[in-house]
């Protein structure tokens, strides 16, 4: 009875074609957890660049998306959302076919190329997608929603690495050096993401959001006019009122926390493969995607649950503990003396990672309804600002300090968004089109 109860709950919550549209998710994430493995291996084993390059290599990924990301959040307030996932879901799918070329030949310019064209549609997927997401779902919903896409990620991400082990295991066992089959699993990832597209683009109502769903009694034009109409001159009323001195502030040092935050979560994963082979001496590249696994996967697929318990607690204290544990989590990390109690440590951090993701992305689907496209492309735009800096901070002072150095910065890092998101969240709460209860 009890749990009728709750399954109800949760569907009146979202819209009938929520579910659906962030399956796109599953197949978008087949090859997450190897894209991530792949880009210091090939780089460092493969290609044999140094720390700084493997940093630049990462920060050009980034870059692509610095560049689409502006467009593409003005373009999702004006053209169709369904076209523009399309279109980076292709996109995606290109890259990795790229990545595979630049492996086949060995060669680092065309490598890095893939991660360019990968970085720029991937800024076309996810703001469009996010927007999508906050319409079709209710405000006191919104961290379990980006909860529920977590999980989609997750399940993909291990089917994804299930495949990735076996293919790379068994074809490093029986063919080794054979590069055609080894990095195969690229051109797996790119079909997944053509077909993501398409099956989303089929599947997904873009007109149907949550107010519409619940005005069942109502006809459909009517209702997307109506509710249209009254978005437009509720949010002009809005945008007049909002552009006050204590509302640019506060959004302003929001930006400037996702910015940091990002290069907080840039600026020491990037090493940890590096760190692995060169301080725990584990060079085995089956054993090293064994220790990444659990903190790529587990911590997805907890998500749904993650988003449910940060729905019910105030920002502001979920973010103070997630930047203040996390920054402890750290430290554990680079004090650990094996590969379990590291891989213990990064599934802990990965978790609270995405923890606070959950609720930031709660706040800013509050900002403004209109013109969600536009507030989630311009944060995207300063997070892949930050995500650019952190990897060539990460590879420089690596190479050139120490191999801890990276990680400690980040322990100052994470601690300085404590003080940076509460003074933004406090000051931008009675400014929000959704209040935060």
């Amino acid at each position: 009875m009890f749990k009728r109860k709750k399954t109800k709950l949760r569907e009146d919550k979202i819209t009938p074609d929520f579910v659906p549209m962030i399956r796109i998710v599953f197949w978008n994430s087949l090859g997450f957890f190897f894209f991530w493995f792949l880009i210091p291996y090939v780089s460092l084993q493969l290609l044999g660049v140094d720390k700084f390059e493997l940093g630049i290599a990462f920060a050009f990924q980034t870059f692509g998306g610095l560049l689409s990301s502006p467009l593409v959040g003005y373009l999702t307030d004006r053209v169709s959302k369904k076209l523009l996932v399309l279109i980076g879901s292709f996109g995606r799918g290109a890259a990795y076919a790229v990545m595979y070329i630049g492996i086949l030949i060995i060669s680092m310019p065309i490598f890095t190329a893939g991660l360019f064209v990968l970085g720029f549609f991937v800024g076309f997927f996810w703001s469009p997608l996010y927007a999508l997401m906050s319409e079709k779902s209710h405000k006191s919903y919104r961290s379990s929603a980006f909860g529920k896409q977590g999980g989609m990620l997750g399940k993909g991400n291990f089917v994804g690495s299930i495949l990735s082990f076996i293919i790379f295991g068994l074809a490093n066992l029986f063919t080794p050096g054979n590069r055609l089959i080894i990095y195969s699993p690229l051109l797996l990832f790119t079909a997944s993401n053509i077909y993501a597209g398409i099956i989303f683009n089929r599947q997904v109502d873009e007109f149907l959001t949550y107010e519409i769903h619940k005005g069942e009694n109502n006809s459909m034009d009517e209702i997307k006019n109506n509710s249209q109409k009254s978005e437009t001159i509720g949010e002009n009323d809005q945008i007049v009122s909002k552009f006050t001195l204590g509302f640019v502030i506060g959004f302003f040092i929001l930006i400037i926390a996702f910015m940091a935050s990002n290069l907080n979560q840039t600026i020491g994963p990037p090493f940890f493969q590096a760190y692995l082979i060169e301080e725990l001496k584990i060079d085995n590249a089956v054993l090293v995607m064994l220790i990444y696994f659990p903190s790529q996967i587990f911590s997805l697929l907890l998500s749904p649950k993650i988003g449910k318990i940060a729905d019910r607690i105030n920002p502001i204290i979920g973010i103070a503990f997630v930047s203040g544990f996390g920054s402890l989590i750290t430290w554990l990390i680079i004090n650990s003396n094996n590969g379990i109690t590291f891989s213990i440590m990064l599934l802990l951090d990965s978790t609270l990672g995405w923890a606070g993701g959950l609720i930031l992305q709660n706040v800013l689907s509050r900002v403004s309804k209109g013109h969600r496209g536009k507030i989630f492309g311009f944060s995207q735009w300063m997070s892949f600002l930050g995500a650019i800096l952190g990897p060539l901070i990460g590879g420089f002072v690596y190479q050139n300090i120490g191999s801890k150095f990276p990680f400690i910065i980040s322990i100052f890092v994470e601690l300085s968004l404590i003080p940076l998101y509460i003074i933004a969240i406090t000051t931008l709460r009675k400014y929000m089109a959704e209040k935060l209860e």
